[in-house]
């Protein structure tokens, strides 16, 4: 062998004069030879019947190699999400789409309804920006969760109602829905604010991130209120931009689109056979498919299930959450705004059988806490956690919580009954929305 070969392997393997005994090494089908004298020797690792100056050659070849692969590769991964999020984009807008979120917030707030495939939907995006177009503002608008999703404007007669809930709503989403009237100088005379079971669940507790959206609003309003906000590493919505770049997403997408009879679009309907419906006021309406799916038996067993899932979990309380709130009912009382807080009520088959559990004490501590709000700032309460308060039937529900227009018109005949109602009725028209059930095919 050479004593000038140097050259280890196409692993690009570098060698050095050592001292060294004579050592033999196997490297899979590779056998390098290295030798030494007693002084300082030459290592001499050459592949066995290769040219060292040929193998050297090669070696600067490949070494140069890995930053182009690199970048190679890298650009195939960004151009592969880049597509993924188009696709979800393209075939979930209300969800992803900025644009069309937009969009449709223009057509909601110009009096029309929007067919949609589900509510798997931004729905505070979609708030923000249909707030933001409103032509009037508002007498009164009802903050909470999805358990006002069917409070349709003809539920409060002579006023012109909206409807600001959001999906799963948390105490920063009702500073920030705020924000959203506030921004857009359309701040409601009237407020009603829910506070559910779950509003005040600390932000480490959370098993959802549906509330992420919300952040900017929320961050405003807390500089309104001089409050310090959640640190930033706490509300980057990463589940949001890992939902947008899932390839599984992506496939349900395709699937939900390929498979649908008719695509979303603008609609003058009240009901649909496949395509729920958002309405102008800002609720929903049932698809006649999804009408035919809450069967009482349905209803029944989403009751037990959630039951049975959090009997042992009480509701947690964030002491922040509960100053945050505290300072926006003096905010909302220092801008002239009447708040009357409120209590969603529990399909009846759920709420009895969470009964003498944890769970149960978590709610009388949240009505406590309620209870010291309306003392606090002279608010009236309406509604309740328990459904036979308001004679709310398991008839009336279509799972654990949510239930339909006949339930809701029984709470919010309490605020009716509560309210001043002004010398004349608005002559705001109710639009479509206001039509009463029997009226609705």
């Amino acid at each position: 062998m050479a004593a000038n070969c140097r050259f280890l392997s196409t692993r690009g393997w570098k060698v050095s004069e050592v001292q060294l005994s004579t050592v033999d090494v196997n490297i899979e089908d590779r056998r390098f030879s290295q030798s030494a004298n007693t002084g300082t020797g030459v290592v001499e690792a050459c592949p066995l019947g290769r040219d060292s100056v040929e193998g050297g050659a090669h070696d600067q070849e490949v070494a140069g190699r890995p930053l182009p692969h690199l970048l190679l590769v890298l650009t195939f991964s960004i151009l592969g999400l880049g597509l993924i999020w188009w696709g979800n984009a393209r075939l979930a807008p209300l969800l992803l789409d900025r644009a069309a979120v937009e969009e449709v917030a223009a057509t909601l707030a110009a009096g029309s309804n929007y067919a949609t495939y589900d509510l798997n939907i931004e729905s505070r995006a979609l708030r923000r920006a249909h707030i933001a177009n409103l032509e009037e503002t508002p007498e009164v608008a009802v903050l909470g969760a999805s358990h006002w999703q069917e409070a349709h404007s003809y539920l409060v007669p002579n006023r012109y109602f909206y409807n600001a809930h959001v999906h799963r709503d948390y105490y920063e989403d009702v500073l920030a829905v705020t924000e959203m009237f506030v921004s857009s100088d359309r701040l409601p005379k009237q407020m009603i604010i829910t506070i559910r079971d779950n509003f005040f669940t600390p932000v480490a507790d959370r098993t959802d991130f549906l509330w992420m959206p919300t952040i900017p609003d929320y961050r405003k309003m807390a500089r309104r209120l001089d409050l310090t906000a959640h640190p930033w590493v706490d509300t980057v919505p990463w589940p949001q931009i890992r939902e947008s770049l899932s390839l599984a997403a992506l496939e349900a997408n395709v699937e939900r689109w390929a498979n649908a009879p008719v695509q979303p679009h603008v609609t003058t309907a009240l009901k649909l056979d496949s395509l729920d419906i958002l309405l102008a006021d800002g609720s929903i309406k049932w698809s006649r498919e999804h009408d035919a799916l809450f069967t009482a038996e349905y209803a029944r067993a989403r009751a037990l299930e959630f039951a049975e899932q959090r009997r042992d979990d009480p509701p947690r309380i964030d002491p922040y959450g509960v100053a945050v709130v505290d300072r926006l009912l003096t905010f909302l009382d220092e801008q002239g705004v009447e708040v009357f807080l409120a209590h969603p009520p529990f399909n009846p088959i759920f709420y009895d059988a969470v009964q003498g559990s944890p769970y149960a004490e978590g709610l009388e501590a949240i009505e406590a806490l309620t209870r010291d709000f309306a003392q606090r700032h002279g608010l009236p309460i309406i509604g309740s956690f328990n459904p036979h308060d308001l004679g709310c039937g398991a008839e009336l529900y279509i799972d654990a919580e949510h239930s339909n227009p006949e339930c809701l018109q029984k709470l919010l005949n309490q605020y009716v009954e509560l309210d001043q109602p002004s010398d004349s009725p608005s002559d705001r028209p109710l639009d479509l929305v206001a039509t009463k059930p029997s009226e609705i095919k």
